[in-house]
């Protein structure tokens, strides 16, 4: 028996269908997911869940925190936190985008999420 913990990750994302689709991707492949709907509310799972492996953060979301600052506020939080920042928009798009975060373009397949989140929870 395998004593290796399934990862956690926390999906934020406003869109309630996107959110669902990426958690039963996550979860049909085994990982485990939490899900916000905007930044604030990340932030607070983020303080009660102390486990999570890597965020998947929508950029564009309403209630005063958007994806880039998200990923800002976890960068001084934990350093260490894989972020995957997505958007329909391209990222040239985005100005001073987070060192801490990669970029994982709209609209993504099954594919290109579940590589994504290989590539950086392997880092």
């Amino acid at each position: 028996m395998s004593t290796a913990r399934t990862p956690l990750i926390l999906i934020v994302e406003d869109d309630q269908g996107a959110r669902e689709i990426a958690t039963m991707i996550l979860e049909a492949e085994g990982y485990r997911v939490m899900a916000a709907s905007g930044g604030m509310q990340a932030l607070d799972a983020l303080a009660r869940a102390q486990d999570v492996d890597l965020i998947f953060s929508d950029i564009n979301m309403p209630g005063g925190m958007d994806g880039l600052q998200l990923a800002r506020r976890v960068a001084d939080l934990n350093g260490h936190l894989p972020v995957i920042l997505t958007s329909g928009h391209a990222l040239h798009n985005f100005r001073d985008f987070p060192s801490n975060a990669a970029f994982l373009a709209k609209p993504y397949n099954r594919q290109a999420l579940l590589g994504a989140m290989r590539k950086h929870l392997a880092s």
